[in-house]
């Protein structure tokens, strides 16, 4: 009998994953699996455990039922591994940005099911100054509305609860002098936003297409000082239409698998790793791990976004 282990974050969300965790281990077991439960106790330890546990030799897989903070965690805990397990996810978070990109539905008793009969993929992950992150390490303006948003106006409103918060920074946007350097190539200038992203969706907001989770390179997406309000306006629209390779007056984007940022002066620049917080540097080092992760993809997952599909 194969054997899984299943951390579960019981607080993430709406706290829904609790009305729905016997359904989950009863699919679990139904699938032929021995179940070990871990409820997560505190910050990181996710990553603890996910690390102790595939290295044990014990689990065939790991699961984990949360938001993408605590698969950011697990994913934390598989890299610092030193034997990697596939990992199967079942989200219960309140946007769920990852989730949404490999087609794993927001149904906790559904999404159970395919990841339970999925097939193995394997994802790159990134890693920021050694912090580890799954889709999105992103800094400037709007980055630290995914963690001051109160968790009870993410669960009533859900991706627009971001859209909404946001709209109280708009007058606060400010630049900060960089030398960022993508893959040898320096761009040197003054930045209000920048995303370093591996995923079809941010913040259940900015949909990314002509992606691949798997081909060693990250999309870059940076955001250069703008002279007016219109200009701002006219820039995040463009947003919606990315990610088109290249450079104009306002925007970079392009693709490459080791960034340097550097600011140029002392700031406070907020940064955000997959939703949560990280604290800010004078540098930044950031690498993208080929296919150093394997996970579960649904078999109905229809996606164009892994290599020799």
């Amino acid at each position: 009998m194969k054997h899984i282990y299943y951390l579960c974050n019981l607080q993430a969300g709406k706290a829904e994953l609790s009305s729905h965790l016997g359904t989950v281990l009863d699919k679990m077991t139904k699938a032929g699996y021995e179940v070990t439960v871990r409820p997560t106790q505190a910050p990181l330890d996710a990553a603890r455990m996910a690390a102790a546990a595939s290295d044990s030799g014990r689990y065939d897989y790991l699961f984990c039922s949360g938001g993408d903070g605590t698969l950011n965690e697990v994913m934390t805990g598989l890299m610092h591994a030193k034997k990697k397990i596939p990992l199967g996810y079942i989200p219960c978070g309140s946007v769920n940005d990852f989730a949404r990109s490999i087609g794993i539905p927001r149904d906790i008793p559904k999404a159970a099911e395919l990841v339970l009969d999925g097939t193995p993929r394997s994802f790159d992950t990134g890693t920021v100054n050694n912090r580890s992150f799954n889709y999105i390490a992103a800094f400037g303006a709007f980055t630290n509305v995914t963690y001051e948003t109160p968790q009870s106006v993410k669960n009533v409103f859900g991706p627009v609860a971001y859209i909404l918060n946001a709209a109280t920074k708009i007058t606060n946007i400010r630049p900060y002098p960089m030398r960022i350097t993508c893959d040898g190539q320096v761009f040197q200038g003054s930045f209000i936003f920048g995303m370093i992203t591996n995923s079809a969706s941010v913040g259940g907001v900015l949909d990314i297409p002509d992606f691949l989770f798997d081909d060693g390179a990250f999309e870059i997406t940076l955001i250069k000082q703008q002279d007016t309000l219109l200009d701002l306006q006219r820039t995040l629209s463009f947003l919606r239409d990315i990610h088109e390779i290249g450079e104009n007056d306002k925007l970079i984007c392009l693709r490459a698998s080791d960034i340097t940022i550097e600011l140029l002066e002392d700031a406070d620049v907020p940064w955000t790793v997959d939703g949560e917080y990280m604290q800010n540097a004078s540098s930044f080092h950031i690498i993208n791990h080929k296919q150093a992760v394997t996970m579960l993809v649904p078999r109905t997952y229809n996606g164009n976004c892994f290599l020799n599909t």
